[in-house]
């Protein structure tokens, strides 16, 4: 009896972490295959690394509010274009994998030999995902930011964090112009 409980709760618990590893999205997925391979950078900013600009930003309550509300930024980008396989292009590997009834395309950008897209999924009329995929021959990159996302300003946050990557989120800031 004992060891059919056991086995039971093994099976649970397995059947839980599948449910879990299923579960994961595009982006995450893509993020795990490069993420500690030779040619690739990630970076993870958590909430904490926001609650630490808002110390340096005193006074600046438009600028506080906004970071107030970012949970993280992932980047995933090449390091160095002679480690990486040709065949490598994170904007169509996302593309073929996300799901565009979640997504909503907010600006694109093509040119001779690159892709940029930026995304942004909302739920309750806020924006709580933004992603800028960049794909082909000179620049793969993959930016997640996660929370809920005020876009007049992150081209602002982008600055500040001054991070390889960030420089095309000011381009959200241009459109708006």
């Amino acid at each position: 009896m004992k060891t059919n409980r056991v086995f039971f709760n093994a099976f649970i618990l397995i059947m839980i972490s599948l449910s879990a590893f299923a579960q994961r999205n595009p982006v995450d997925k893509l993020f795990e295959k490069y993420s500690g391979k030779d040619g690739f950078t990630t970076v993870l900013i958590s909430s904490k690394m926001f609650s630490m600009f808002s110390d340096m930003e005193a006074g600046d309550d438009d600028f506080n509010k906004m970071i107030s509300n970012i949970e993280s930024i992932k980047i995933l980008t090449t390091e160095d274009e002679s480690l990486l396989d040709p065949d490598i292009n994170f904007y169509e590997e996302i593309m073929n994998e996300l799901s565009l009834d979640e997504y909503e395309e907010l600006m694109v950008v093509k040119e001779k030999d690159q892709d940029i897209k930026f995304l942004v999924k909302e739920k309750e009329d806020k924006i709580v995902e933004l992603l800028l995929v960049i794909g082909g021959e000179r620049n793969n990159t993959l930016i997640s930011i996660r929370g809920i996302i005020d876009l007049k300003s992150i081209s602002r946050l982008s600055k500040s964090i001054n991070v390889q990557g960030l420089d095309e989120l000011e381009k959200i800031d241009e459109k708006d112009h």
